[in-house]
C-alpha cells in the first residue's frame, strides 16, 4: 500500500476511533454555573433595554432632521443581540450536538 493511500485511509478511520463522551457537569458546580449564566443573561438583556432607550432617543431627535436611518440599524442590530442572548443555550447545544 502506498503511502499516501495509508495517510488517506487513516485520515479517514482514526477519527471515528476517537470517543465522544457526553457532557458531564462537575459535581458541586451546577448550581453557581447556572446563577452566574442567569446573572449574564440578566445583565445583557438589561443592557439591551438600556440600548433601546438611548436608541430610541437618538431617532426621536434625529428623526426630526431627516437622520434616522442609523438609529433604524442600531434597533436591528439590538434586536440580533436580544436574539442570541435568548436562545444562547439552545444555540451552544445545537452546535456542540448535545
Amino acid at each position: 500500500m502506498s503511502l499516501l493511500a495509508q495517510a488517506l485511509y487513516l485520515a479517514t478511520v482514526l477519527p471515528m476511533a476517537i470517543p465522544d463522551p457526553d457532557p458531564v457537569t462537575p459535581p458541586g458546580f451546577e448550581a453557581p454555573v447556572s446563577l452566574i449564566i442567569g446573572m449574564l443573561r440578566w445583565g445583557g438583556l438589561a443592557l439591551a433595554v438600556a440600548g433601546i432607550i438611548i436608541v430610541g432617543a437618538r431617532l426621536t431627535i434625529n428623526i426630526r432632521r431627516g437622520e434616522a436611518a442609523h438609529e433604524i440599524g442600531m434597533l436591528g442590530a439590538i434586536g440580533l443581540g436580544i436574539m442570541l442572548i435568548g436562545a444562547a443555550a439552545s444555540i451552544v447545544g445545537f452546535i456542540s450536538g448535545s
